[in-house]
């Protein structure tokens, strides 16, 4: 692979990584819920939420039109850690 075609394929191997990791990491909090090992995703969720933000904020300023893609993966991971897909036994009383 010449240079030139390592520099225009690298934003999207890093998209691809970091909204994986992302999206992997909000299934797993989800998950755990109730388990010995929801503290240790939470902070797992948590450091993915930082590494898909800065991929946002670094797409956003170095490579503009590729922007989308990890705000995208941003929002999935959310959902997919706050969502309950009806998986919880019995909703909270306010």
């Amino acid at each position: 692979m010449s240079a030139e075609g390592w520099v225009e394929t690298w934003p999207s191997i890093v998209l691809a990584l970091t909204v994986g990791l992302g999206v992997v990491a909000g299934l797993a909090t989800r998950l755990s819920v109730g388990t010995r090992r929801e503290g240790l995703w939470q902070y797992g969720f948590l450091a993915a939420l930082g590494l898909v933000g800065g991929t946002t904020l670094a797409m956003l300023v170095f490579v503009p039109q590729l922007w989308l893609a990890p705000a995208w993966g941003l929002a999935v991971m959310v959902l997919l850690a706050t969502c309950d897909f009806g998986s919880s036994r019995q909703a909270e009383a306010w």
